[in-house]
């Protein structure tokens, strides 16, 4: 059986995903209905991404296949997260592709204090976005969120130490 997985923060890094599976050809692609947001507290007390429901909203995440051993694999890596269906829309057409699964946490370790992302973690996401194509990258920025609901694309600029992307 195979499986379309949505990957939206870390996995969207091929060198992230490779720690837990083989190489995936991805396909850039759309979620309506979730806010993409840095609010799931890490070990270390930074943030990390989740997904917050958002009727209005849509951000670009990243589409690929596994097989049922590597959602296993997936479920292990992802374990804090619930995993659900969602509806997945060509990233440049708007086209209806199907449905996917996709990694939400809704209670686990939401952050209620507004802590700043992790920054290793940040730049390895923002790289990724940015390594897919520039537009790609600054819809990530668009459509991504601090924990105090500030837009990326307006929140780094006093946050110059998390900005690696060369200008131009």
């Amino acid at each position: 059986m195979e499986y379309s997985i949505v990957g939206y923060g870390s996995l969207i890094s091929h060198k992230s995903l490779k720690q837990t599976l083989k190489d995936k050809r991805f396909v850039p692609v759309i979620v309506k209905g979730y806010e993409r947001i840095f609010n799931l507290s890490s070990d270390n007390g930074k943030d990390v991404l989740n997904l917050k429901i958002s009727p209005k909203a849509k951000f670009n995440c990243v589409l690929f296949k596994v097989d049922e051993k590597e959602l296993k694999e997936i479920k292990l890596r992802e374990d804090e997260y619930n995993l659900e269906k969602t509806k997945v829309y060509d990233f440049k057409t708007g086209k209806f592709l199907g449905e996917a699964l996709i990694v939400i946490d809704y209670i686990v370790d939401i952050d209620k204090k507004g802590h700043f992302p992790d920054k290793g973690y940040f730049i390895l996401c923002r790289e990724a976005a940015y390594h897919i194509n520039k537009e790609f990258g600054q819809m990530w920025d668009e459509t991504t969120f601090t924990a105090d609901g500030k837009k990326v694309s307006s929140w780094i600029k006093n946050h110059k130490g998390y900005d690696t992307i060369p200008k131009g």
